[in-house]
């Protein structure tokens, strides 16, 4: 596609693709008209939903997060952001683009800094997991060898540990290359990936732009006027579990 910013969604599994669908559904009026894509095991199921632009075949499709890097290789667009497919935008996506900067990837801390299982130590500590479920790539030399990098030492860790957590692999290739050869990433707030299943906060001043999380959907739009109706004060997941106790909204 020619098109120099987009939105793509990778979703194997029926169930996934579903999920994708409705949340790209959801998206798009906060898009600013930038084209979605969709990569998939599915095909028939997502291009008779009508949803997405453009919609392409996922060539090794095993389930698990496997699935998500490998057609990351290969962008289609200069400037892509990647959504899981309980990913929506809640804001216009054009603030999350002009974030990006002059970097070659932007995406936010895993709320879980360090799970259980490999890490490589030779990162600091204070550079944790970025969440993996929301991602801005430049597309070029750097991101395709990124990915590349990544899920190489994903495959060796599932091999080795049968480790099937992707965010450990991430976080040593990124802060390998950007020691040693200028991979310039740009760390976003909380709010450019706002984590529902685990205890949140939404920091005074700026709205959520993702919503990431399986919010049922009775909730949907009670939660996101409670985020987004009025920015000037903190939101916090202790605050709406106090004003909502009936809520089902996973933690």
């Amino acid at each position: 596609m020619g098109d120099q910013q987009g939105i793509l969604y990778i979703a194997t599994g029926e169930r996934h693709v579903q999920e994708a669908l409705e949340s790209a559904s959801a998206s798009t009026p906060h898009a600013c008209g930038h084209p979605f894509v969709l990569v998939t095991d599915r095909i028939s199921q997502a291009k008779d939903a009508g949803v997405f632009d453009q919609v392409l075949s996922h060539s090794n499709a095993i389930g698990g997060y496997r699935d998500k890097i490998s057609p990351l290789k290969n962008l289609p667009f200069a400037q892509t952001l990647f959504l899981d497919s309980d990913a929506r935008l809640t804001a216009p996506v054009n603030a999350l683009f002009s974030a990006l900067g002059s970097a070659h990837l932007a995406a936010t801390h895993s709320p879980v800094r360090h799970p259980s299982g490999w890490r490589d130590e030779r990162v600091p500590s204070l550079f944790p997991e970025l969440n993996s479920g929301v991602l801005l790539l430049r597309r070029g030399r750097r991101q395709k060898r990124l990915i590349r990098r990544w899920l190489s030492l994903y495959d060796k860790l599932h091999r080795r540990f049968a480790q099937t957590w992707d965010q450990a692999s991430l976080r040593s290739v990124v802060w390998t290359m950007m020691q040693q050869e200028g991979l310039r990433l740009t760390v976003l707030p909380a709010e450019a990936n706002f984590r529902t299943t685990k205890p949140w906060v939404a920091g005074k001043g700026l709205a959520v732009h993702v919503l990431h999380g399986r919010v049922p959907l009775d909730e949907r739009q009670a939660l996101m006027h409670y985020l987004n109706s009025d920015i000037g004060r903190f939101r916090t997941w202790a605050e709406w579990f106090q004003r909502t106790p009936q809520s089902k909204l996973a933690l």
